[in-house]
């Protein structure tokens, strides 16, 4: 019997671009700003509070510092 080599069906990238780790970044941000905000201030106000300036900060990062070049 013969294998046959499977043509995938998403090309992957060969590395991950700067948006790419901001898009990561973000929810991750988020969730340990909210683990932080909690564990700190023990309301949930504050929690979101922390967890929303976290997580907007590659945000930021993507638009303002380092927006995206066109070409």
């Amino acid at each position: 019997m013969t294998r046959t080599v499977e043509i995938p069906a998403v090309d992957l990238p060969k590395q991950l671009s700067r948006a790419d780790l901001i898009l990561a970044c973000m929810p991750l941000l988020f969730a340990a700003g909210y683990a932080f905000g909690a564990a700190a201030f023990d309301a949930w106000p504050a929690a979101v509070a922390v967890a929303a300036i976290a997580g907007c900060l590659p945000m930021v990062d993507g638009l303002f510092w380092n927006p995206p070049q066109v070409g």
